[in-house]
């Protein structure tokens, strides 16, 4: 084997990682946020989130894609841990769908054709979601010339003495299961590694009962995506990973001991007489098999998983994150759905602080001043947290238009309630020093700031429903609003200076009350612009 050789192998090996990872995030873009949505809606049922997870996952070509998404929903809390079950058996079933299409023989002879074609759909398609179709064809036609390549580069191996072996020891079931966990840790994709393992065996390199155990261990490798994905994350975020795992693990064991005792490899061998196929097919028997063994556990898989990982969360600190994963390793529909979770609980904290700074002039005594101080810190916290992981988000590769707009639109959002909050602790200063001076406003003032509280409260709850979930009649009500907000606060303003001419009010009050007026202004503003976000 010669010095080109080994450079045409990496260099094909390169291009293979590249299409499969180029492919997963082409089709990725393409399903956006309709996977989210499916699976946060349908999986109640065992076996419709099976279904779900082998359907999604052999539509966006990735089990760590999906095995990570559901770590990251689990982690924001919009999938309970026993539904996650049935999504990831169903998930290691899909991935299969790689290593069958990888097996046909005849798109090898057309992949540079189907690269130019992608690659032209690429640069003068208009439509994003052509280009993300475009992006898959590729992709495809890239990985299958990797392929290729590889093919013709690993053939030498099969003549050298040193690789020969190598390969006799992974006959060793052990050894190669070891093998496979290692290799696919490295390039932490399964289908990626089946891939390879499909070009030694068409090459010559590899006979299939070495590859049948290294398969083995490929699959239980596959595990450190969603291992790593829920490093920083939640109890139930770390049981997601252990149930992969777990479902890896039982699988290889059941196989390893059919294989002690039944001819399962002679079996497997005479499903195809192309080697490429064969391991294909030993793959996808593999996941189906456990499947199908190990669906009528799932609730005792979930359980294992509480038994491994112990205890429950902390009792939660409130300047700490809840939902949003610090870890690198995720997707951004998984990350959308945690960024928006912990958006939902800065906006809660928002208004209970904005609550709280307003009771205070109308119940005259000075309440819980401690937790609003807390909860003001949180809001800072969170928006300072949540920017970095919208920062952070806005450079994935799987991010599509809708989600990079929507990542957009947060950055607004966020900065808009942090300024609301720091409105809401401007009023709440200003009452806890009347509180000190035993001021009161006039009873006039008060009836006429009730009003005007009531309607701001009214603006910020619908300006921030509106932007959850837009609508045209609910932002036109809102809109409204807005314009009787700012009609009252002149009004008010004029009414507050005749009381101060006629006495009833000192400087100082009078002062404090149109910064208040202010104030209240300015948070009406900025749930005005919550609510123009989504538009």
């Amino acid at each position: 084997m010669t010095s080109e050789h080994v450079i045409n192998l990496l260099g094909g090996l390169a291009l293979f990682i590249f299409g499969m990872t180029f492919m997963s995030d082409g089709l990725k873009k393409l399903a956006g946020d309709y996977m989210k949505t499916i699976l946060e809606k349908l999986t109640e049922k065992r076996i419709m989130a099976v279904l779900l997870g082998a359907g999604l996952t052999a539509l966006i070509q990735s089990s760590n894609a999906m095995c990570v998404m559901t770590v990251g929903f689990v982690n924001a809390g919009m999938m309970q841990l026993e539904r996650s079950v049935g999504i990831i058996m169903g998930a290691k079933l899909g991935t299969t769908i790689t290593g069958q299409l990888l097996a046909t023989n005849y798109i090898s002879k057309y992949a540079p054709v189907i690269a130019f074609v992608g690659v032209a759909f690429l640069m003068f398609a208009k439509s994003n979601n052509i280009k993300s179709f475009g992006q898959v064809v590729a992709s495809l036609g890239i990985l299958f010339v990797g392929l290729s390549t590889m093919s013709t580069a690993m053939r030498p191996m099969a003549q050298e003495e040193w690789f020969i072996n190598i390969v006799a020891n992974l006959s060793n079931p052990l050894l190669g299961v070891l093998v496979g966990v290692i290799f696919t840790v490295i390039i932490q994709s399964a289908s990626a590694s089946v891939g390879v393992l499909q070009i030694m065996a068409v090459s010559g390199v590899i006979g299939f009962r070495p590859a049948f155990y290294v398969m083995l261990g490929m699959n239980i490798g596959a595990s450190i995506a969603p291992i790593l994905a829920s490093i920083g994350g939640k109890k139930d975020a770390k049981r997601v990973a252990a149930i992969v795992a777990i479902f890896e693990t039982c699988g290889m064991l059941i196989f390893m001991l059919a294989t002690t005792f039944l001819p399962v490899l002679d079996w497997l061998s005479m499903t195809s007489g192309d080697p490429s196929r064969r391991i294909a097919n030993a793959n996808t028997i593999f996941n189906l098999v456990s499947l199908i063994v190990l669906f009528p556990f799932s609730n005792l898989i979930a359980a294992l998983s509480k038994k491994i990982i112990r205890g429950s969360d902390e009792e939660p600190n409130m300047a700490k994150l809840e939902f949003i994963s610090e870890t690198t390793h995720t997707t951004s529909t998984a990350m959308i759905g945690q960024i928006d979770a912990e958006t939902n609980r800065m906006e809660e904290l928002v208004q209970t602080n904005l609550r709280l700074a307003t009771e205070n002039y109308f119940d005259n005594r000075l309440k819980d001043e401690e937790d609003f101080n807390q909860t003001e810190e949180t809001i800072d916290f969170l928006n300072k947290k949540i920017t970095d992981a919208l920062i952070r988000m806005s450079s994935f590769a799987d991010l599509t238009p809708e989600q990079a707009k929507h990542v957009g639109n947060l950055f607004h959002v966020i900065n808009d309630l942090e300024r609301i909050g720091d409105h809401a602790e401007n009023m709440a200063q200003y009452s806890i020093r009347m509180h000190k001076n035993k001021e009161r406003f006039s009873k006039t003032a008060m009836e006429e700031l009730r009003g005007l509280v009531d309607i701001i409260e009214r603006i910020y709850k619908e300006a921030y429903a509106q932007m959850v979930s837009p609508d045209q009649d609910k932002y036109a009500h809102v809109y409204a609003l807005k314009r009787d907000v700012n009609r009252m606060i002149e009004d008010m303003k004029e009414k507050h200076i005749v009381r101060m001419n006629k006495g009833k009010c000192n400087s100082q009050q009078g002062m404090m009350f149109v910064e208040l007026l202010m104030d209240l202004e300015r948070v009406a503003a900025h749930a005005m612009n919550i609510a123009q976000a989504a538009n």
